[in-house]
């Protein structure tokens, strides 16, 4: 058995490093044409480039492994089928699922791997590749003129010149146009200059020769001004700017981080949205209570995901100890000074003490009116007296809660008319509008949310596509052992195909809160995984060694299997009738 797993193992580490590498090749083929028009004409040195194709690397490489993995399963078990030797293991009692486990086996150890790889490498490279890609936007190319055409210095300064010599930067029959002063549009025209990149090497110097200078005074048409000079110097600024990579970055976003620092994020955005919800619950049912529509209550989102929870406190603590152990310290032994030295003859501080309040006078003929009750204030020794908060007055007219629900909506309770008779406030619209500020901002902090969690399993989703591959590859390549490279290859566009666009309708379902992230990001690995068990169950069960040919035999055996059941049928009725 030693020998067979050997064998099945060392006839899919070819094809997969072949489909690995073609598929990677292909995929950044294709990003780097996109991208060429972004690093084309920067004067980007060789280190950059070459760094933005490595960090574009990590991507890739996740999105080709797992349909890398079910092209070498195809190609292995369909070129074994078709050289009969799934046919001689099965006369020797090897059945498929027994030549399988090895490849199980290495399947699963490859998405464990691409758990660690989606984890760590691939949010430290989006991370960095982000931050290059804002380095690569804030460089700008050194100035270069064309002859004979209008060169945009900027969106409001033009330069047009007739003839450049390159060597010496000098420039002949010169004409610029102006017009950074609104109005006040300025046209200068010079026999000759030169242009170079000032001392700070981000400026652009002009020295002009032998010219003049015509504008409009204060935009005025009616004042026009034409100085002359022997020599101008001009100075635009922010022309050339070098590549300056960042050293850091604070800023990440959700595809830059990590399992746990997206479950920390999570954790504490589930408590603001879980506030914010039972805040538009509450405005919805006292709106219901004064008449209006009934809403529909939002689903109540976890306050922490479960799979995330198990990885980051179980799972990752214990590899991280098994791995690298923690070295035990000792504690450093407690000074006796460190404590400050109480002193036996120091008094205890007592609180102030509370003024009295004075009864009020009692008028003849009344009775007697009792002072109130005011309870003492207790103060801890070494606190400063509290302050009481003074409350906010409601606005005239309105009670408490109307004016907080105004205050809530955006409205201003004391800008409204003062008298309730001639301008009555509708406590309906009060309570509409208190709705609709909590329900825009519940929209827009559950979406943040969805999004963390979609985040979460899509990286767990992704690394265990291979194992599901795995398992949908061989019942394929048994069914059609001679298909060849052809069938190879457009199954597992086919295949893939799907399994990305359910990804995809899953993600986008998450976001808008139709489904659970969990079940959006799992439910095409469920699928996959029960359709592939169904036909390994019907390979297992057949009773024959080999599985036929190619497609057209495929297409020939359901033709004759169509005609037998008709003819079958006709024959039934034909009997019936007599």
């Amino acid at each position: 058995m030693k020998l067979l797993t050997r064998y099945v193992i060392r006839e899919h580490i070819g094809p997969l490093v072949f489909a690995l590498s073609a598929l990677t090749s292909l995929l950044m083929l294709q990003y780097v044409a996109r991208q060429l028009a972004n690093l084309a004409g920067k004067g980007l040195p060789w280190s950059a480039i070459g760094q933005f194709f490595v960090l574009s690397l990590p991507f890739t490489v996740a999105m080709t492994l797992p349909m890398a993995v079910l092209v070498a399963t195809l190609y292995a078990f369909g070129r074994m089928a078709a050289e009969h030797e799934i046919t001689a293991f099965k006369a020797s009692g090897v059945r498929v699922r027994t030549m399988m486990l090895p490849v199980l086996f290495c399947a699963l150890l490859l998405s464990l791997f691409m758990v660690w790889f989606n984890d760590q490498v691939l949010p430290a490279a989006n991370h960095r590749l982000s931050m290059l890609q804002r380095d690569i936007a804030r460089t700008k190319p050194t100035l270069a003129l064309r002859d004979q055409a209008l060169n945009a210095i900027t969106d409001q300064f033009f330069m047009r010149v007739a003839r450049t010599d390159a060597e010496t930067n000098r420039m002949y029959d010169v004409v610029i146009y102006d017009l950074s002063r609104g109005q006040e549009r300025k046209t200068i025209y010079a026999d000759s200059g030169v242009f170079a990149p000032a001392p700070n090497n981000r400026d652009l110097q002009l020295t002009l020769y032998d010219g003049f200078a015509q504008e409009f005074v204060r935009g005025d048409p009616r004042q026009f001004q034409r100085s002359y000079f022997q020599s101008q110097v001009i100075r635009q600024a922010g022309m050339t700017q070098g590549f300056e990579a960042s050293n850091s970055d604070g800023y990440k976003g959700d595809r830059e981080m990590t399992v746990c620092e997206l479950h920390r994020k999570y954790i504490a955005d589930a408590v603001e949205v879980e506030r914010v919800r039972l805040e538009y619950v509450s405005n919805a049912q006292q709106l219901r209570k004064m008449g209006g529509p009934a809403i529909r209550s939002p689903r109540q989102r976890p306050r922490s995901e479960v799979l995330a929870t198990f990885y980051c406190e179980r799972l990752v603590p214990a590899l991280t100890g098994v791995f690298l152990p923690k070295k035990a310290k000792a504690q450093p032994p407690v000074k006796a000074d460190s404590q400050p030295p109480v002193k036996p003859d120091s008094q205890p501080v007592q609180p102030p003490v509370q003024q009295p309040v004075q009864p009020p006078v009692q008028q003849s003929g009344q009775p007697p009116v009792q002072p109130p009750v005011v309870p003492p204030v207790i103060v801890p020794p070494g606190t400063a007296t509290p302050i009481p908060a003074t409350p906010i007055q409601p606005a005239p007219g309105l009670t408490a809660q109307q004016d907080s629900l105004l205050r809530a909506s955006g409205v201003d309770p004391n800008a409204l008319p003062s008298n309730p008779a001639a301008a009555p406030i509708d406590s309906l619209q009060v309570f509409q509008g208190a709705v609709n500020a909590s329900g825009t901002q519940l929209v827009a902090q559950r979406e943040g949310l969805d999004s963390l969690a979609v985040e979460i399993h899509k990286k767990f989703a992704l690394s265990f596509a291979c194992l599901v591959f795995v398992l949908f590859g061989p019942p394929i390549a048994l069914r059609f052992p001679r298909g060849g490279v052809g069938v190879t290859i457009g199954v597992s566009i086919i295949v893939f195909g799907l399994y990305y666009v359910c990804l995809m309708g899953g993600e986008a379902l998450a976001d808008k809160g139709r489904l659970p992230a969990y079940v959006a990001m799992w439910i095409a690995n469920v699928i996959f995984t029960l359709v592939a068990l169904v036909m390994l169950w019907r390979v297992e069960s057949t009773t024959d060694t080999s599985r036929g040919g190619g497609f057209r035999d495929w297409l020939a055996d359901r033709k004759a299997r169509r005609k037998a059941r008709n003819q079958s049928r006709k024959t039934t009725t034909v009997g019936a009738t007599a």
